[in-house]
């Protein structure tokens, strides 16, 4: 018997919010682990916990549980005895990146790093978790979802259109690598897009060890200010593993008729993500029921050619303006 000990948030409603998501990314990521099993939430000590019973868990198992956004320590439960498991997969970068950079409308890590885990756990990439895979954020804001991709060893490309973002976000990056003493080379460069300057890249290559930069052993951050509609242009095609990203939620930005463009936004940027997915690759999106209906984002998945994960009920309150959801679309 396994105990998973949650992160406590200070506000109780949002912490059931937490709870319900806890355990749907524990509960895929032991299917796709082949561990299949009920996961129940449970009390005890007035702490939150997920348990499950399971035959033991191998040390490729627990390099992946030990990525689990919402987990903060696990145990085994034997006869009322609870013995603390090491964490068996350490952090690329250190774990306080993807929190460091505080700004108004920033979405909860803990959040973003759930969605990360159901894709990879919804992907054909499970088995090669510990590898290298490229996370794409294609409305990337301050890079939340690349910072959280860096941290696990991954590679992260971004696109935004806004460059007081790109800039926020490369800035923050140069400080962080700077300040850690983490060898890496920073570029710049412009990107065309049908035969004109379409978009800037700030470029991050970069190693935990100098050693390991020496033998080119290194990872990757690619910053793009640019249209995410035309992400088919600015990125290669098929060179993407997992796609992540948070739709404006419509609390802090825009007007109404900025609201209303956000389907066709969609509507038009789809097709160019589905291009440059890898075929078994997955997209997760989170979105503000209030202002854009899951019915109609499911639709524009499955006629870009996305195929709909099925899920348990994501859908959760964060504040009074803002009910979240989380679609997860597959390309097979």
């Amino acid at each position: 018997m396994y105990a998973f000990l949650l992160y406590p948030h200070p506000n109780v409603r949002y912490r059931q919010s937490l709870l319900q998501l806890a355990r749907e990314e524990l509960s895929m990521t032991l299917a796709a682990l082949g561990r299949a099993c009920d996961v129940e939430a449970r009390e005890m000590g007035g702490a939150s916990f997920l348990t499950f019973e399971a035959p033991r868990l191998t040390q490729r198992d627990m390099r992946m549980l030990s990525q689990l956004a919402s987990v903060y320590v696990m145990f085994t439960l034997e006869e009322g005895r609870m013995t603390p498991l090491a964490r068996t997969h350490p952090d690329y970068v250190g774990e306080d990146l993807p929190a460091l950079l505080k700004y108004k409308g920033k979405t909860n890590e803990i959040f973003t790093d759930t969605m990360l885990t159901m894709a990879l756990a919804s992907s054909e990439f499970m088995r090669v978790h510990d590898g290298q895979l490229i996370v794409c954020d294609p409305m990337a804001g301050r890079g939340t979802t690349l910072m959280l991709a860096l941290r696990r060893g991954y590679h992260g490309v971004g696109i935004e259109i806004s460059k007081a973002d790109v800039h926020e976000a490369a800035g923050y990056l140069t400080r962080y690598l700077e300040y850690h003493h983490i060898k890496h080379k920073k570029t710049e460069s412009a990107l065309t897009v049908r035969g004109r300057v379409g978009g800037r890249e700030t470029k991050f290559v970069f190693s935990d060890t100098a050693e390991h930069f020496k033998d080119g052993d290194t990872r990757t951050l690619r910053m793009i200010c640019g249209d995410t509609r035309d992400a088919a242009a600015l990125l290669h095609p098929q060179s993407v593993h997992l796609m992540v990203t948070d739709i404006p939620y419509g609390v802090q930005k825009g007007t109404a008729g900025r609201l209303d463009s956000i389907s066709g936004t969609l509507s038009a940027a789809l097709p160019g993500w589905f291009d440059t997915i890898k075929p078994g690759g997955v997209l997760a999106m989170s979105f503000n029921t209030h202002v854009t209906p899951r019915r109609e984002l499911c639709r524009l998945c499955e006629q870009a050619g996305f195929e709909i994960v099925k899920t348990a009920d994501l859908k959760h309150w964060v504040e009074q303006a803002i009910s979240r959801d989380v679609i997860l679309a597959k390309r097979v």
